[in-house]
């Protein structure tokens, strides 16, 4: 027998293991994050692979909203419930937009170099409320607020050399509370600790003097 031939039988096991099917594979679970009720509580909007769905407070299935190759997120339904706002990545850095639930149009609000994370909607949903890195150094954030209508961005506060963002308008409009300082998002300060990566607390008060007062977290 040549040598050949010996290891023909090799060659064709080989073959044949390699190109059998598996018997079995693990399905993939899908990761759901970054849930909104609708005003009405009747709708939920999250986001899962980049995408962002809805579905019935009540349950029954899901329906794609808003697709794009590029990653969408942070859903947040106007107070009307006619709107949702969302950040995407369609544009590089990231940037806000608005989609009319009712007619289907899509409105970019924002067009900076940094990234613009979506935070909240004002009480008469006329401003969408965010944090961007476009403005200060290091990636570190500051405070803004747009016209729905659209319109350059309005400051809200910008402190040199700190990171400020998670903004809260209060319902009158008159104050919003917002996460200051530190490095980590889910962290906080403490009375009595000031370390370089924990955040504080900020209330900002409008009016013609505007005021700032820091609230913290008691030691535990």
């Amino acid at each position: 027998m040549s040598h050949l031939s010996r290891l023909l039988p090799l060659f064709l096991l080989s073959t044949l293991l390699f190109t059998q099917p598996a018997k079995s594979q693990t399905a993939s679970t899908p990761y759901f994050y970054m849930p909104a009720v609708s005003p009405d509580g009747s709708e939920i909007a999250f986001v899962t692979a980049g995408d962002i769905w809805t579905v019935k407070s009540a349950g029954g299935e899901a329906r794609l909203l808003i697709s794009n190759p590029a990653t969408e997120s942070r859903p947040l339904y106007s107070p009307d419930g006619k709107s949702l706002a969302f950040n995407s990545t369609r544009t590089g850095n990231g940037d806000i937009y608005v989609l009319n639930l009712e007619t289907g149009k899509l409105n970019r609000l924002t067009y900076d170099d940094g990234n613009d994370e979506l935070n909240a909607w004002s009480k008469d949903g006329k401003y969408l409320y965010f944090s961007s890195s476009s403005r200060d150094i290091s990636g570190m954030r500051d405070v803004y607020r747009v016209k729905v209508s659209g319109g350059t961005p309005m400051t809200v506060s910008n402190d040199r050399y700190v990171a400020e963002f998670q903004a809260a308008p209060a319902p009158d409009g008159q104050s919003v509370a917002f996460v200051a300082r530190g490095v980590g998002a889910n962290q906080w300060w403490r009375n009595g600790r000031s370390h370089l990566d924990e955040s504080e607390l900020w209330l900002l008060k409008d009016g013609a003097t505007p005021s700032r007062t820091r609230f913290f977290c008691l030691d535990l």
